[in-house]
């Protein structure tokens, strides 16, 4: 499904992203196409309401989210980002959504996500939807899914982006083991190839493929105080 937006679509393809005053930047953190596509066909179905992302980076996954909910009709997002010592990709980011079209259906945090998703929490907000792709160090990661498991729906999705780290692999693994989440097909490869045949067969071994993957929430299960003998 291709997705109709031409400044993302320039984007993808330039591999740089217009700044306001008309330079460009060096696109070196984003989704690939298919990512964007997969991304952009799940909302399409889902047509969620709220949509959460952590980590905005240059605006390639806040502007196939915002186009999808653009052509839903209906829907906001709220991207987290604390952007430390990279301002030039924030302003680019949002420049570019402006330029879109899109700025009336979007928010951007300026802040960590391990501040901002627990007061998202305790102010009784809820998500159809979290993409997560920030910090992808083991805490942050896992921090990140914790609270949106929290503020996502029955019904609703958390997706990975980078899932063949292993730090985010782990957060995915405890996510299968001990919550309620089924695995949704969003048409991607498995892809485990490494940077040599030894990390290559590793990363078979630890069930770690690099692309996008999308979790659907089945069920609002709550750990229970003693959880901790499961384990």
């Amino acid at each position: 499904m291709a997705i109709p937006n031409p400044i993302l679509n320039e984007i993808i393809s330039s591999k740089k992203v217009e700044q306001a005053d008309g330079t460009h930047l060096k696109l070196t953190s984003a989704l690939s196409l298919e990512e964007c596509e997969a991304l952009y066909r799940v909302l399409r179905e889902r047509k969620p309401k709220r949509v959460i992302e952590i980590g905005m980076a240059y605006g390639v996954s806040g502007l196939t989210i915002l186009t999808a909910l653009e052509e839903n009709g209906e829907g906001t997002l709220t991207s987290v980002d604390p952007y430390p010592g990279w301002e030039s990709a924030r302003k680019a980011a949002l420049h570019n959504i402006e330029r879109a079209g899109l700025s009336a259906r979007h928010t951007h945090i300026h802040d960590a996500s391990e501040r901002v998703l627990p007061k998202l929490c305790a102010d009784g907000e809820r998500a159809d939807f979290v993409h997560i792709d920030g910090h992808h160090g083991f805490d942050h990661a896992f921090i990140d899914f914790f609270y949106a498991d929290l503020l996502v729906n029955v019904g609703g999705i958390i997706a990975f982006d980078d899932s063949g780290w292993r730090s985010v692999n782990k957060v995915i693994r405890y996510l299968l083991r001990h919550r309620k989440y089924q695995e949704l097909d969003v048409g991607l490869p498995r892809e485990y190839r490494g940077k040599n045949p030894l990390v290559t067969l590793s990363k078979r071994l630890e069930g770690r493929f690099g692309t996008s993957r999308h979790f659907e929430k089945i069920d609002a299960w709550a750990a229970p105080f003693n959880y901790h003998k499961n384990f």
